[in-house]
Order: structure tokens, then sequence, then C-alpha cells
């Protein structure tokens, strides 16, 4: 039996009531050479009895529930990309959904420019829990000049990298996006992604594209819904701890791999972690693990006081 052109793998946890409308968007699809892997993570809700009803089809080729919970949404991307037999990979979150011709126009995009990119991915729109229209992401990269993806455009992943995926992930939905499994190698797969909660999506197209072209097409093809259990709202200290401590890693990795010049961003990221610490942090371990290896401890802590210097200056303004 031949292999399917694409492997769409569909995490789910605790995502059922919107299961069904992110299911027909996959089956309905008007390319129809694809297989399904349906995978939980030991959900508390009735996500498993939506997709048993779902697991019938014969496009489904595995389904499978976890019995303990693994805690990282990219160990399940990873179940799924060891069954997967396609050529690309399509990681379709559970709470979006897409257009009906999100295969189609995303496969016919190679044709149409002549050349085959290893990722591709569309432009998404933004929608709330009931899917209501909230905005389009182009504004996303308006920090951009030019903001390059008001157009479809194909570039050397490299490139790609260091202009744009160093600022920030400028890929913000797995949903939007099809691969070459061709790019799965070893060392994409290493134990810190897996260990990711909240960046790992941003660290994992960093590390695929370092020998690969990447494809925008500027159609919203993909809904991305954002609500309250969305990992990304990060509103306590534990949250900002992690995010922050991913963003590290990955700006380490851009270091010693890519030599990007970051020192916009690592600033950025140091205010942003700063603002959440007191001066009796700095004796605690937790501190020091936002601290890129560039960065000496004491320009560390010299930029930590400058911050909170700064802080302080606005406040008294403001007081007035």
């Amino acid at each position: 039996m031949p292999s399917p052109k694409v492997s769409i793998l569909v995490p789910n946890y605790n995502h059922a009531s919107f299961l069904e409308k992110r299911l027909d968007s996959i089956f309905n699809q008007t390319f129809q050479d694809f297989e399904v892997i349906l995978l939980d993570d030991c959900s508390t809700d009735n996500s498993v009895e939506v997709l048993n009803k779902y697991s019938r089809n014969e496009k489904v080729a595995h389904f499978t529930v976890n019995e303990v919970n693994t805690g990282s949404p990219f160990k399940q991307w990873q179940k799924g990309f060891e069954l997967a037999k396609g050529e690309w990979i399509w990681i379709a979150e559970s709470d979006d959904y897409a257009d009906y011709t999100f295969l189609e126009k995303l496969l016919n995009f190679s044709k149409e420019n002549n050349e085959t990119p290893d990722l591709i991915y569309s432009q998404s729109n933004d929608v709330d829990e009931e899917g209501n229209f909230v905005e389009n992401r182009i504004g996303y990269t308006e920090n951009f000049t030019p903001n390059v993806w008001r157009n479809s455009f194909i570039i050397e992943g490299y490139e790609f990298v260091e202009k744009y995926l160093k600022v920030k992930c400028v890929i913000p939905n797995a949903s939007a996006v099809l691969f070459k499994k061709t790019l799965l190698k070893e060392a994409v797969m290493n134990s810190g992604f897996l260990k990711m909660r909240i960046c790992g999506d941003w660290y994992f197209w960093i590390r695929l594209l370092q020998q690969a072209k990447v494809g925008f097409y500027n159609e919203p093809l993909n809904s991305f819904r954002f609500h309250r259990n969305v990992t990304r709202n990060q509103r306590n200290y534990q949250k900002i701890f992690i995010r922050c401590s991913e963003e590290k890693t990955i700006r380490d990795y851009l270091n010693t791999t890519y030599k990007a010049d970051q020192k916009e961003e690592a600033a950025v990221l140091y205010e942003r972690w700063f603002k959440n610490n007191s001066i009796s942090k700095l004796f605690s371990k937790e501190f020091y693990a936002v601290k890129l290896r560039s960065t000496s401890y004491y320009s560390y802590i010299k930029k930590f006081f400058e911050v909170h210097r700064t802080r302080e200056k606005l406040l008294k303004k403001f007081r007035r």
C-alpha cells in the first residue's frame, strides 16, 4: 500500500469542545491523500469519546490515548512523528481549524513557484473560543520593515532564522504549517525541545530550518483559537519564569549555531525577566536560569539594577 502524501497529527488535551470543528476541517479537505493520527494526552473531559467517534473514519491510521499525561505537547508531537508515514507532516492542533483548501493550496504553492520549500505555512486568523474572527496575524509581524508577510515568498531557512525567527516566533501556530518529514533529523528532537512547555515550537522551527527552504502563503487558511487555556497566556511568576528560561535556551542556541546578533533581543528578554524579580531574588538559583552564556554574571546583575533604577524613575514621574 503506497504511503500517503501527508500525515496529519492531531495532538489533543482537554479540547473536547473544539474537536468536532477541528476534525471536520481535516476530513473535508479538498486534497484527500492523507492519513490522520489522533493523539490524546490523558484528557479529563470527554475528548476520548469525541475522538473515538472520528477514529472509525478510514483515513485514521492511529488512535492512541495516554494513560498518564506527559505534561508536554511536544512529546505528543514526537510520538506522532514516529507513527507518520507521509512525505509531509501537518501538526493540526486540536483547538484550531483550517480552511477546507488548506492542503490543496499549500501543496500547489510549490508547483506555482517552480520550486519546493521544505516547510510551507499560511497566514492565520486569530479567533475566539466561539470561532469568531478577532484579527489577522499580519499585525503580529508589523515590527519588521518591510513586513514581508504581506505577500507570499520563498526564502532560505538560514536567512529566515537570522532575519526573523531570531527576533520572535514568526511561525506563530503549528497548525498553519506543512513540512517534509525528511527534516526530522535526530538533532532536532533533542531533550531540550521535549522538556519545553511554552517555547518548544519556536525552538523546533529554528532547529528544523538550518538546511531548508521556507515558503509562506499569504492567504489566511488557518484559524488560530485563543482561549483561557492557551499555554502562552502567561499570568503568574512561574509561567514567566518558564517562558524566559526557555527563550534563554533558544538564544544560547542561536548564538552557538547561527552566530546571530541578539543584543536587542537579549535586552528585551532581560528587561521582561528583571521587572518580575525583586532584589531578594538575586540570591536564588532560579534568577540566574535566564542568564545567557555570553553574558557575564557582573553584566547580568548590573543590567538588573539598571532596569530597576529606570523603573523607579518612571514610577516617581507618574506619582507626581
